[in-house]
């Protein structure tokens, strides 16, 4: 398995079909999309690619969109968090120095 996307000397049409033909579709498709970045005129590669897109796990379509549901999720922590500074101000102003 590929670690990071910083060495991109094995990132050949060759190794993406390897990757393909391994039923490792994510790599494949990584492999694709990047080589498609520097030669966007390549049916092929966007052809490869489709078809490796097909075996990729999608997710199913009752999934409710989650970013509403982090954003008030951290404005939550955050609210947490201010409350939480402003009951140790009033403790400490409540206690004579």
């Amino acid at each position: 398995m590929m670690e990071s996307d910083g060495d991109k000397a094995f990132y050949t049409v060759t190794m993406a079909n390897v990757y393909a033909d391994q039923g490792r579709y994510e790599e494949a498709a990584r492999i694709y999309r990047y080589l498609l970045d520097q030669t966007p005129d390549r049916l092929d590669l966007q052809k490869a690619l489709d078809e490796v897109s097909a075996n990729l796990p999608q997710a199913p379509r009752q999934w409710p969109d989650v970013s509403d549901r982090v954003e008030q999720w951290v404005k939550m922590i955050l609210t947490y968090n201010r409350l939480g500074q402003l009951q140790r101000t009033r403790i400490s102003a409540d206690r004579p120095e």
